[in-house]
């Protein structure tokens, strides 16, 4: 969840590509009040899934496998308003400039209350 900053929501490879790591956040908060404070919720979580990465958190987790690239896909329940999407755009073109084989995805699921 977007509020535990320092944990990890979801950790797997990718099937397609066996040297690539996806990592995951769930964000179920809604987007109508505090989008800015949200977005630094936001920044904050994928610093720590960053740092994560760098510091090869991760190798505790995946029994020894390595990794040259990596994704973060962010769930998201609500569809985020376009200042989350620029921050993201901007937070994606960071990680390039600085080289780091990290790719920021983003999906609205829709909660399932069946």
């Amino acid at each position: 969840m977007i509020y535990e900053l320092d944990k990890v929501d979801l950790i797997s490879s990718d099937k397609n590509e066996p040297s690539k790591l996806c990592l995951g956040i769930s964000d179920d908060v809604q987007w109508e009040h505090n989008i800015e404070e949200h977005i630094l919720l936001l920044q904050e979580k994928l610093n720590n899934y960053v740092t994560f990465i760098i510091n090869k958190g991760y190798e505790s987790v995946v029994n020894g496998d390595v990794f040259d690239s990596f994704a973060i896909n962010i769930y998201f329940a609500c569809v985020p308003p376009q200042t989350a999407i620029n921050f993201l755009q901007a937070y994606q073109d960071h990680l390039f400039s600085d080289n780091l084989p990290i790719q920021l995805t983003c999906e609205v699921v829709e909660p399932n209350y069946e």
